[in-house]
């Protein structure tokens, strides 16, 4: 009786949509709310773990997150602490600054490579970003 209700009165159906938009939304937030607690990115400026919540996620990874300027991030951290960071950009040649506690470095990426930095932010490893393989 209510489903008949819900089809037949158009306001109470724009409601229902309304409803589910926002569960969609919020979704969408939540999911950049945890990336931007991971990495804050502006178009220069890389922020590796600013809000982590240390003793809830001692441990952990992500990979993928896409910062402002046309970067892609990798990055770990264990008991808390930054382990290592991989960024790289499939276009777009960048100088990115990296912040993590206190330290600031530069970063040269060039497009097609991926940059490895280890907790002091120095970079300790290079290699050409894989090509995808078509099926």
């Amino acid at each position: 009786m209510i489903w008949r209700t819900v089809i037949t009165n158009k306001s109470i159906m724009l409601v229902t949509c309304n409803f589910l938009n926002f569960v969609i939304c919020f979704h969408f937030s939540f999911s950049a709310a945890i990336a931007e607690m991971l990495v804050q990115s502006t178009v220069k400026d890389l922020y590796l773990l600013p809000a982590l919540p240390r003793y809830k996620w001692a441990n952990g990874c992500v990979k993928g997150l896409k910062a402002r300027g046309g970067v892609t991030v990798n990055v770990c951290w264990k008991e808390g602490d930054l382990h290592e960071v991989g960024l790289w950009s499939k276009e777009h040649h960048s100088i990115k600054r990296l912040h993590y506690r206190g330290t600031i470095v530069n970063a040269n990426l060039s497009p097609g490579r991926v940059y490895t930095f280890n907790r002091q932010l120095r970079c300790i490893k290079t290699y050409a970003l894989p090509s995808a393989t078509s099926y």
